[in-house]
């Protein structure tokens, strides 16, 4: 009995362990799909910047100084239209700082909605902390205002201190207010029913957009067709073009697969690198070294006359290190992970690893689109 227990046991996990094998490729395979509302947008139907200026007040002493003169004529000017006149030349504001106040406004969103906006000090202003946006206009590219922007600023930052000694964490000068602007226009966006859409991709590929029209296709046949890299013209069946927003709705739910070419991202401020999953690398030699120069003085008393203070020479030596470079052979690479796994066999910092994938480019034994920021 006991034996047959076993046996029962061990078949249970060899099922277990196929259905997982299952779940598993399911789940690659559809992490490899995308779809159309994720990676494409209709023509015509875009977001709008916005920009305006502002004053943010409520500054503990941490403002624009005396010599950001619009700073200064702005504070006037808004006194001015409150009924109070005011030479410039008699403010002293520290409590008072200009700012660039920009916004991102969605397509279909109607007036009265609120969005977030971001503050941005424009001035000689040592932190934004503790202020407020008074009320500030925010106008797009064609010069139509079409939100309205006030509120308390939340920071990331803290910038504090004397003249000696000061305290700084994050960045001051910057912050944002979540709905803080009121949308009162709506943007024009193009016309939907006009019984042929395009969509456009995010990232233009040829086999993208064949791909994204024969997904369409499936869902409703003969509509699809792909025009360039990144259009794909989907017309609109007669019997649906009563509900243009029900056929939108289906069509951007198609599923296809994201051609992408291979590209090695390199960050060289930060030492950051990324690599995509079909990164391939020729074998290839790496022979990677440094020197390292270090330049040291030293002070020393000589032997002073009885008469006199003793004299003081100065030493200064210069050490150069070589160290001993050792040369390796990385083997042929065919995904992110022998990739990782290769770059950190050679033991370098991240920095040395950027220039070595410059070299392998220029060898031409790497088969991807290099990037650095």
């Amino acid at each position: 009995m006991r034996i047959k227990e076993e046996k029962k046991y061990k078949i249970g996990w060899m099922e277990v362990a196929f259905a997982i094998c299952i779940v598993l490729a399911i789940a690659i395979t559809q992490a490899n799909a995308a779809r159309v509302k994720d990676v494409a947008t209709i023509e015509g139907v875009s977001e709008q910047q916005l920009v305006g200026y502002g004053l943010v007040v409520g500054l503990a002493g941490t403002g624009d100084g005396t010599r950001t003169q619009f700073t200064v004529q702005s504070v006037a000017n808004m006194l001015q239209k409150m009924g109070i006149v005011v030479n410039p030349n008699d403010l002293r504001l520290r409590n008072v700082a200009a700012v660039m106040v920009t916004a991102n406004l969605p397509a279909f969103v109607k007036p009265g909605k609120k969005i977030d906006v971001s503050i941005s000090s424009l001035g000689d202003a040592r932190s934004l902390e503790g202020g407020t946006l008074l009320m500030t206009p925010l106008q797009a590219g064609d010069g139509e205002y079409y939100a309205q922007a006030q509120g308390a600023i939340s920071i990331g930052g803290i910038a504090t201190g004397s003249r000696r000694n000061s305290f700084n964490k994050g960045h001051a000068l910057a912050g944002a207010v979540p709905n803080g602007a009121v949308v009162y226009r709506e943007i024009e966006s193009a016309d939907l029913k006009t019984g042929t859409l395009r969509w456009v991709l995010a990232d233009p590929d040829f086999s993208s957009a064949v791909a994204m029209a024969n997904s369409i296709n499936q869902i409703f046949p003969n509509s699809a067709q792909a025009e360039d890299a990144s259009t794909v013209r989907v017309q609109v069946p007669e019997n649906l073009r009563g509900d243009y927003m029900s056929f939108i709705a289906r069509a951007e739910t198609a599923e296809f697969s994201v051609g992408t070419n291979s590209r090695v991202v390199l960050n060289e401020k930060t030492g950051t690198l990324v690599s995509g999953a079909n990164v391939q690398i020729d074998e290839v030699a790496v022979s990677h070294g440094s020197i390292t120069v270090q330049v040291a003085s030293t002070q020393a008393a000589a032997p002073a006359p009885v008469i006199g203070a003793p004299a003081i020479t100065n030493n200064t030596q210069l050490t150069v290190q070589e160290p001993r470079t050792e040369t390796r052979v990385m083997p042929a690479i065919g995904n992110a992970g022998q990739l990782a796994q290769a770059l950190n066999s050679l033991g370098v910092s991240p920095r040395d690893i950027i220039a070595i994938f410059q070299a392998i480019k220029k060898a031409g034994a790497l088969h991807a689109e290099l990037v650095i920021m």
